[in-house]
């Protein structure tokens, strides 16, 4: 790899230019002309080989996309008063070192690492930063650009000017429960009525799976009252293993457990409620290597 000699003050300039958008007030916060300026500019840009400002019609400028990657990056050079070569090649959008995901565990657990597999293959050199949160807090993150995509349920009401989304699939719901219950999935059918005679385990409250069963079930006329509110699907199924009640999962999470017969599925008549899984990423802050990442995706497989 080629060495980059960082300027400070280029990158200082070019900071300058960006924040206030006007090489004339960047010019009066250095003490030095405006061509000097608009020289130091066109010298970064060479350097980088991108184009860091767009020169509009009307005299004014408008920050291009690699601008806006450089940009983020200049912020932190003199909030952390140091510089780093992989700024530039970040802004390059020709190389990527990490792409740090945003996942919950119940969906990371079994779909994600099949995507992961298929992308190491082409990009075996690309490593990989999984975080797992909650769901607004990993939005948050994305936002702020901490994380490159989020995977996650229920997000396609999150597009806005700075996000957007990429359905990637629908996941299935059951009741399971334990060795406890057991003969429950014995029987052909359960009414949806008899399952209030058991203790249930749902997630909570204000997650957006418990929205989807309550209006559901809502819609039946039946308002739930569940023994356990949890939010993580691991200690969810912990629970029902344990015998302390019947539980609504997604399938996809259980599916080897049931196989072994660690859970029984019980025939719960009633429709399956299907949870929409998406992909978010920024709109703004989109590498090619994200986009490749991004591809694995939309070939899908179900």
């Amino acid at each position: 790899m080629e060495n980059i000699n960082v300027d400070l003050n280029a990158y200082k300039t070019f900071y300058l230019v960006a924040k206030y958008k006007s090489f004339t007030k960047a010019s009066q916060e250095l003490f030095i002309s405006q061509p000097a300026v608009t020289q130091t500019i066109k010298k970064l840009e060479d350097q980088l080989n991108i184009e860091l400002f767009k020169r509009l019609p009307n005299g004014t400028i408008a920050i291009t996309p690699a601008g806006e990657v450089v940009y983020y990056y200049a912020e932190k050079i003199f909030n952390l008063a140091s510089a780093n070569k992989a700024v530039i090649e970040k802004a390059k959008d020709a190389s990527f070192e990490i792409i740090n995901i945003g996942v919950p565990a119940h969906i990371g657990a079994f779909f994600l690492s099949k995507y992961l597999k298929k992308f190491n293959d082409k990009y075996p050199n690309i490593k990989f930063n999984i975080i797992n949160k909650k769901s607004d807090e990993m939005i948050t993150m994305l936002k702020k650009r901490e994380l490159d995509v989020v995977i996650d349920t229920n997000m396609n009401e999150l597009e806005d000017d700075l996000l957007t989304t990429m359905k990637i699939l629908d996941l299935h719901s059951c009741f399971v429960c334990g060795e406890k219950y057991k003969f429950l999935a014995n029987n052909k059918t359960i009414g949806i009525k008899e399952l209030l005679n058991y203790p249930l385990i749902l997630p909570g409250e204000t997650t957006s799976n418990r929205k989807m069963i309550d209006y559901y079930f809502k819609e039946k006329g039946i308002v739930l009252s569940p023994l356990f509110e949890v939010n993580s699907s691991s200690i969810s199924k912990q629970l029902i293993i344990e015998g302390l009640g019947i539980g609504w999962m997604i399938k996809e999470f259980v599916k080897e457990d049931i196989e072994k017969q660690i859970l029984y599925e019980l025939n719960v008549n009633f429709e399956n409620i299907l949870t929409p899984v998406s992909l978010a990423f920024n709109k703004k802050f989109n590498h090619n290597i994200i986009k490749e990442f991004i591809k694995v995706f939309k070939q899908n497989e179900n």
